[in-house]
């Protein structure tokens, strides 16, 4: 049993490492202007343009990947996850190979970053989803972590190679054009997710699926599991009508996590954590550091892949909102001790702002800005999960093109004491909704985490017909009260 048990926790090791192989390369889009910048504003070799373009060559990318959210989660509720993983990995493909082969042409630079954008708006949802639905319930809690792991990953390549090489941007573009083709390569063999074919009326197929993932040859050894994701389900059919799909999401189960979710990622984005993922150098430089700026980028990431193994810990140990509510509240403390230094009501040597630095980094990767991305696929109920993950994935990168857009005009315009400032507000207020109405999901089934939006919005009703039975009973024992005097 324990033989059995090592070779299906290695398969699903492997497959969630291919299916969230596209999020190296997300990583590597989202910190590519630290490498992107200097050549682009006249410091380094090539083609050279204004701030002004310069901004809108990162966001587009951001723009294209929120567009790109909508249709492409119902477009992987309907040709499938494993598809869905594959299109997400030839955008990554075009796009890099475009930048690399025109790199003096901005127009290709803008549809080169228009078209890796397109995949980072499906790598979001859909690695997310893949992992949820095909991990067993002892080690979904552990790859579900791999999508921020492999973004992580992703951003310290791109800094180190910025840290190493800050003007050749376009070596950088063929680098990442050949990790995109590993996946684009090997994604064949990746077995589609159970769930999904179950939802189709597949069902040989899923429990051909489900075999391959587990490693075993018979079904008897997999039967309890096949018929749990069947009940999931429920014998029906997934629709392919955006109505329906539509429709479902005024169930108490799609609607309620969907809610969450957007409101817990708007507090991450207004709390400075994308900023720092696109502006490693800059935000160290606005925080007082400028002569070791580039040395801090480097930490800060490497800090970020140090806190999500970490986070897997201690999520395991702890559970997920423990975790999250902690480092919360230690990122909102590091940026407030962050602003009062910038305001010179604190006087803090370089080394020590860059300490506080990493630690804001550390915490709010522990937990804090991590754990929604790899919820995603946990919360939402199967019949809406990519439509729900897109919608969710689409807000989240229009929160990164505000923020992108608008830091450097913040900065400029207040001054970086007040922007500080309202990121530590916002992260305070991102801790306590955690702790409000973040729900725990470790160790639960995906049917377990159903019924618990099912039953809570079950429990209010319940709480509201007896407040108004109270109130009629109160009523009826006193008739004179709605007598007007």
């Amino acid at each position: 049993m324990l033989d059995s048990n090592l070779k299906s926790a290695v398969i699903q090791v492997a497959v969630c490492t291919l299916a969230n192989w596209g999020m190296v390369t997300s990583g590597i889009i989202q910190g590519f202007p630290s490498a992107l910048m200097p050549p682009l504003l006249g410091s380094g070799p090539g083609l050279h343009t204004s701030v002004h373009h310069s901004s809108w060559i990162v966001g587009v990318t951001y723009l294209s990947a929120s567009v790109m959210c909508l249709p492409g989660g119902y477009l992987t509720d309907w040709i499938g996850r494993r598809w869905g993983l594959l299109l997400l990995n030839l955008s990554f493909a075009v796009g890099w190979l475009l930048i690399a082969l025109f790199p003096l042409s901005l127009t290709a630079l803008y549809i080169g970053r228009g078209i890796s954008g397109m995949g980072l708006g499906l790598a979001t949802s859909v690695g997310a989803t893949y992992t949820a639905e095909i991990a067993s319930d002892s080690l979904r809690s552990v790859l579900v972590m791999f999508t921020p792991v492999m973004l992580s990953f992703g951003l310290i390549l791109v800094y180190l190679w910025a840290f190493l090489y800050q003007n050749s941007w376009t070596e950088l573009s063929y680098f990442a054009f050949g990790l995109s083709m590993i996946p684009v390569s090997l994604g064949m063999l990746l077995p589609e997710s159970p769930l999904w074919l179950l939802n189709r009326g597949r069902a040989e197929e899923a429990l051909q699926a489900l075999q391959r993932l587990r490693g075993t040859s018979t079904p008897e050894q997999i039967r309890k599991e096949l018929d749990n994701f069947s009940s999931i389900v429920k014998d029906k059919k997934q629709t392919v009508s955006w109505f329906s799909t539509l429709n479902h999401l005024k169930q108490p189960q799609a609607f309620k996590p969907l809610l969450i979710m957007n409101v817990y990622y708007f507090l991450i984005h207004c709390s400075g954590v994308s900023i720092v993922v696109v502006f490693a150098v800059d935000f160290a430089r606005d925080a007082g550091i400028r002569a070791v700026a580039y040395h801090v980028a480097l930490a800060i990431s490497l800090t970020r892949i140090f806190a999500t193994f970490l986070t897997i810990w201690a999520c395991n140990t702890y559970g997920r909102r423990k975790p999250a509510i902690v480092s919360g509240v230690i990122m909102s403390v590091s940026l407030a001790i962050l602003s009062l230094s910038i305001s010179k009501f604190l006087i803090l040597t370089p080394w020590l702002v860059s300490i506080l630095l990493v630690v804001y980094m550390l915490s709010s990767s522990l937990g804090f800005s991590t754990l929604p991305m790899s919820m995603m696929g946990e919360l939402f109920p199967t019949d809406v999960r990519g439509l729900a993950s897109g919608l969710t994935a689409s807000m989240i990168f229009l929160g990164s093109f505000s923020s992108v857009k608008l830091y450097p005009i913040m900065v400029v315009t207040f001054g970086s004491f007040p922007v500080f400032m309202f990121f530590t507000i916002s992260g305070l207020f991102g801790t306590i909704f955690i702790y409000l109405f973040l729900p725990e999901t470790n160790g639960k089934t995906l049917e377990e985490i159903k019924e618990y939006f099912i039953g809570s919005t079950k429990e209010v009703a319940r709480m509201r017909n007896l407040f108004q039975q109270e109130e009629e009973q109160s009523l009826l024992q006193d008739p004179e009260s709605d007598n007007p005097a």
